[in-house]
Parts: structure tokens; sequence; C-alpha cells
């Protein structure tokens, strides 16, 4: 008698929890946030939905964790931009470096990328969420202290939205519109991320 094997799923040697975020970033990138859903994370993982549960609850329990994975790959994206300096950079490239590694984590992370700001779909008061999140912008906020250390708390705030809403937008744009001849081809729009990160740099130094 023949028997049908058994999908074989990507959940190996326990990492079910790894197996899911992954489902996570494979769904958003093939059809977006809302088509994210437990039972179809588990079936990519090759378990049942019963299995996938206890690591998560519900939906929004794994979107809440995919979200603060998110936040502190970003982190690392612009701590990797930072170690890429050359020693004794000048404290105007290490702020264009932050926003170097934000750029890159958007172009690495789309999936990623995309929910950054769908609070709707998270846990909001999730502790471990609101900490990554936090220490997510701990290099910009350093970086933009070294550029204008007698800034006060109000002239401060505005660098930082300024910095982050220009890197943010121009990521979001390039998403949606890739070939804007703005930034397209890819050669043009590595240009025009280092004229923007060069004007930031400029507006947000005292």
């Amino acid at each position: 008698m023949s028997v049908t094997p058994k999908t074989r799923g990507r959940h190996h040697h326990g990492d079910l929890r790894r197996a899911l975020l992954d489902a996570v970033a494979e769904i958003v990138q093939e059809a977006g946030p809302e088509a994210v859903s437990l039972r179809e994370c588990a079936r990519r993982a090759g378990v049942s939905h019963s299995a996938a549960t206890p690591h998560f609850g519900d939906k929004r329990g794994l979107m809440t964790a995919f979200a603060t994975e998110k936040a502190q790959r970003l982190r690392g994206a612009m701590e990797a931009a930072l170690a890429a300096l050359p020693e004794g950079a000048s404290p105007a490239e290490r702020l264009a470096a932050t926003g170097r590694g934000y750029m890159e984590f958007a172009r690495e992370n789309p999936a990623h990328f995309r929910l950054m700001f769908r609070t709707d779909l998270i846990d909001a008061e999730d502790p471990a969420w609101n900490e990554a999140s936090r220490q997510s912008r701990a290099p910009l906020d350093a970086a933009m202290r070294a550029v204008a250390p007698a800034a006060g708390d109000r002239a401060l705030r505005a660098r930082l939205t300024l910095a982050w809403a220009g890197v943010h937008g121009f990521c979001t744009l390039r998403a949606e519109a890739p070939r804007s001849d703005l930034w397209h081809p890819e050669s043009r729009g590595a240009e025009v991320a280092e004229d923007l990160l060069a004007l930031l740099v400029i507006a947000c130094r005292p």
C-alpha cells in the first residue's frame, strides 16, 4: 500500500518560533499584512495551528513579535553602518551613517519595513515591543546629540523629526514608486539617497 508523504515544512530542531516569523515575512511580501494569520503561518511552517498557538497566542501576538524583531533589526542596521565608518569619523559623518543604515534596513527587510507603523495590528502595550521600539532610535539620537550638542530639547526634537521624516519618507516613496525618474535606475537612486543625507545633515547642524 502506498502512503502519501506529509508535506515537509520548515520547522526543524525545535525552532518553530523562527519558522513562524519567517512565514509572516513571506505573507506580508506576497499579500500584505492583513493576509497574515496564525493558521497560515503554521501551515507554511509544517505544523498544526494548535502547535503554533503557545508561541504567540493569536495573530496580534505574532505580529507584535514580528514588529519587535523589526525594531531590533533596524537598530542593528544603523549600528552596522556606524561600524563601517573609518576611525575618527566626524559627527556629521556618523549622523549620515545612521540614515544610510536605515535605508539599508528598508531595502533588505521590505516586509519588516511595511509594518513599521502598523500599530493597529500589534499590541502597543507589549513591554518587549515598547522597549525595542524605544531602543531602535538610539543610534540616531546619539548621533544627533553629537552634531548639535548645544541644542535644547525643543531644537533637538525638531532635528530628530526632520532626519527621521526625511529618511523614512524617502524609503517609503522609493518602495511605493520604484520606477520614478527621481531615483530610477539604481545608480541614480544611490546618488539621490546620498544627496538627501547630505542635505539633512546640513539642515540639522547648528
